[in-house]
């Protein structure tokens, strides 16, 4: 912990790296892609690939956990993504 800062400091991300944000919606036949877009449209299309996508179902089956591995290039990046699923209608939780 630095003084005088009132906690502790996060550590630091070092950049380019691959990061995983994990989105949850609604399911749907599209909702993978539609979390992938999203990603996509901030990172460009090549740093989040549908190959780099994972889905896991709900035990009701009424939900969809989509983990999206991204390669970021900055810190700005990721809080963009954090935004822009944020913003979004259709996501229902993210990390």
């Amino acid at each position: 912990m630095e003084h005088g800062t009132g906690g502790p400091t996060s550590p630091a991300i070092e950049y380019p790296l691959d990061y995983s944000f994990k989105i949850m919606g609604l399911a749907g036949d599209d909702f993978a892609e539609h979390a992938r877009r999203l990603v996509a449209r901030v990172v460009g299309a090549p740093a989040a690939s549908g190959e780099r996508v994972r889905v896991r179902a709900s035990a009701g089956g009424k939900y969809h956990s989509v983990t999206v591995v991204a390669r970021l290039e900055s810190e700005e990046q990721r809080r963009d993504v954090y935004l822009a699923l944020h913003r979004d209608a259709r996501v229902v939780y993210y990390l």
